[in-house]
């Protein structure tokens, strides 16, 4: 099977310390920084992201195995069976940088109304701004 991309804006980037918990960073391999078409809201402790006409700013990762993403889906709240209660759901998108590349994206999957929209689109100068307690 070939690798695929995943496109992370909030707590899976290096750029906020990655979840070193999870185990398995061999299978999570940098490949540049990226953007996309999406709006970002602070949810607190971490960032979500809705389909829409802002740019969000993120890192690109190459998964060269499947079995990857199982790892990934528990951490993010995302069951496949169950999308309507899922935190997250997993969708792939069009990049606007790297052009001509597509990758997996977590959207939420809840409400974000009396959550604050991060205007920039880049959690991780957001929340060097804006240090959670």
């Amino acid at each position: 099977m070939s690798p695929s991309f995943l496109a992370a804006y909030g707590t899976l980037m290096r750029s906020v310390g990655g979840p070193e918990h999870l185990g398995g960073a061999d299978q999570r391999i940098f490949v540049a920084e990226c953007r996309f078409a999406g709006l970002l809201y602070d949810l607190g402790r971490f960032p979500g992201a809705t389909p829409g006409d802002g740019t969000i700013h993120g890192e690109l990762f190459r998964l060269p195995d499947p079995r990857a993403w199982t790892t990934i889906d528990r951490y993010e709240g995302y069951d496949p069976d169950r999308e309507n209660a899922s935190l997250f759901v997993r969708r792939r998108v069009a990049l606007e940088h790297p052009a001509n590349q597509t990758a997996w994206v977590y959207w939420y999957n809840g409400d974000v109304s009396g959550h604050p929209r991060v205007p920039s689109g880049d959690w991780a100068a957001y929340a060097d701004a804006n240090p959670q307690e």
